[in-house]
């Protein structure tokens, strides 16, 4: 697994980091619109082993939409207007299937939540590429999270004794948790050195504890749902990682904190 795990990231990651350097923020938009329409497949495909019936084609039909939406800035007016549509034709077309009136509910709340779980959030990196400081920030998030992402993997398989959260994953541990939280700060020290010197000192600490914090809150999560849907992986599309959201489940919380900093002007 190791192995498969090291071949993957030797070929994606170079891949990334050029389209990241080289292509243009459509570009980057493109490659996240993908990585969103197969993590809506992926999330449904195991909400279904879970023994829910989720609207798939109207729920990746409406993500594709969504994503487009954000991506070229339509107002907050135009995306609620949308949302409510897509919740009125959610429960037309169960009514014309003769859906269960009992499972009416459950199929409109899991459709509804791959769009929150995955658009909301698998769509933000987009919209940092978009910004002034685009391909630094890009860099930074995905240095930063996996980090310590891949700092938590491997300390915590090869030191980790007290479980972290058995009730959602049997094999996180504290001392993983706490060495991905150390690489990340590590990281984004780095970071500052190699790329970002503007960045501030306080900023540097402060944005790789954050980064780091919620990078393992958004793997624990989907560790909770997986436990929850009663699947190992959500996919099987990268060796040695399982599926698309296995790779960026780190990035999905990580990534808003990064935004709401920007924004702020925070970094």
């Amino acid at each position: 697994m190791h192995l498969k795990r090291i071949l993957s990231a030797a070929v994606l990651l170079p891949a990334f980091l050029l389209l990241v350097q080289f292509g243009t923020a459509l570009h980057f938009f493109l490659l996240v619109t993908l990585a969103i329409l197969i993590g809506l497949y992926e999330f449904y495909g195991m909400a279904k082993v879970g023994g829910w019936h989720p609207l798939t084609p109207l729920g990746i039909g409406c993500g594709l939409a969504l994503s487009c939406m954000e991506f070229f800035g339509a107002p907050a007016p135009w995306l609620i207007s949308f949302l409510t549509g897509v919740i009125i034709l959610m429960f037309v077309s169960l009514l014309v299937e003769g859906t269960d009136p009992k499972e009416t509910a459950s199929r409109g709340a899991i459709t509804l939540l791959g769009l929150i779980y995955v658009v909301g959030l698998l769509s933000v990196p987009a919209l940092l590429r978009a910004m002034t400081l685009g391909r630094t920030y890009i860099f930074y998030l995905v240095f930063v999270t996996w980090a310590g992402d891949t700092g938590a993997f491997y300390i915590g398989s090869t030191m980790g004794k007290r479980l972290l959260c058995p009730s959602v994953s049997p094999r996180k541990t504290v001392e993983g948790s706490v060495g991905g939280l150390v690489c990340s700060v590590l990281a984004s020290g780095l970071a500052k050195l190699w790329f970002w010197e503007e960045l501030g000192t306080v900023e540097t600490l402060a944005m790789g504890c954050g980064l780091g914090v919620m990078g393992q809150a958004g793997d624990l999560c989907e560790s909770m749902l997986k436990r929850s849907f009663g699947v190992k992986d959500t996919g099987a599309l990268i060796p040695g990682h399982g599926g698309v959201l296995d790779r960026v489940d780190s990035l999905l919380f990580a990534g808003p904190v990064l935004y709401a900093a920007a924004l702020a002007g925070w970094v």
